[in-house]
């Protein structure tokens, strides 16, 4: 077992008792509390996504921010446009994001297999979040009317048929990989109990803490540790308080803006709900990153990064 599995599974057995005494906690209390954790742990993963993205690359770094913020821009522009074809390319993108983080240390290259593992094994947890927490989503679409224009993507039947679907198809390719010798029998014996724990998690825990035990503990973490790892190697970071100041700058940015959203809505310049524009300006964000983070992953793949680190 892992550090990071092990602090998972001793936050949510700590955490339990809180929330089972506290009864229904409200998706306000929860943004409240969850939200610090997602900001300064989630977003400081691609915090450093210029340095990573210009390693052996012609482009200058305006040139990555500039187009950075394009993307940045044709997303809020689709949410504010098309909300659903934002939100649908928004939760593709992570599931494929998520499942490439998960298993990126098992291999050195990314055939199909490989990247539909990937999207299936996030959807199983992205669907499995939803359905788990299907009653406390309708809640949100009622009280939030930005949320509203989502609920036919949220039908509980529909949303067990795509986690039971997608929580199979991982579990065979895993299973295929295995006897392909693409995965160790110990990895997949791993693999299993993760998504397990991860799927018990959301049936436990309020909608966004348990995302946020996930999302912080078992994604950033690890996204973090492997960009360290490879600084570290490539000698450009001296140590983790080096890191930290690398990762800062970027990081304090975003959240900042975030902040400027927030200020100008408390204002009733713009009339959203504050989980909304956190949804956008996350989405946003994510959407530039996974793209520079699937380009990383190739170059720690051709560099043998996982075979030198394992």
């Amino acid at each position: 077992m892992t550090k990071a599995i092990f602090f998972f599974v001793a936050s949510l057995l700590l955490l339990l008792p809180f929330v089972f005494n506290a009864g229904e906690i409200p998706i306000a209390h929860q943004l409240i509390v969850c939200s610090p954790f997602l900001l300064f742990l989630g977003i400081s993963h691609g915090a450093i996504d210029n340095i990573l993205f210009l390693r052996n690359n012609q482009l200058k770094n305006v040139e990555f921010v500039g187009i950075y913020l394009a993307f940045i821009g044709f997303n809020v522009l689709l949410w504010i446009t098309l909300p659903i074809i934002a939100y649908i390319l928004f939760l593709i993108l992570s599931a494929y994001h998520f499942g490439q983080s998960q298993f990126s240390h098992y291999f050195n290259k990314q055939p199909l297999s490989h990247k539909t593992l990937y999207l299936f094994w996030g959807f199983s947890i992205l669907t499995g979040l939803i359905y788990f927490n299907i009653e406390e989503m309708r809640l949100i679409m009622i009280e939030q009317e930005e949320f509203a224009v989502f609920s036919p993507l949220h039908q509980e039947n529909y949303m067990l048929y795509i986690f039971l679907t997608t929580t199979l198809g991982a579990l065979v390719l895993m299973v295929f990989l295995t006897f392909k010798k693409s995965l160790k029998l110990e990895a997949l014996l791993m693999e299993i109990l993760v998504i397990a724990l991860i799927l018990i998690c959301f049936y436990l825990m309020p909608l966004l803490i348990g995302f946020t035990l996930y999302f912080v503990i078992l994604h950033s973490f690890k996204v973090l540790r492997e960009e360290y790892k490879f600084l570290n190697s490539e000698r450009e970071v001296r140590s983790i308080g080096h890191f930290i100041m690398m990762v800062a700058p970027f990081t304090l940015f975003s959240i900042a803006g975030i902040a400027f959203l927030f200020g100008i809505n408390y204002f009733d310049i713009i009339s959203l709900s504050y989980g909304y524009i956190l949804l956008i300006a996350i989405s946003s964000i994510t959407l530039p990153h996974i793209f520079v983070m699937n380009r990383f992953y190739n170059l720690l793949f051709s560099k043998g990064f996982y075979k030198t680190f394992s």
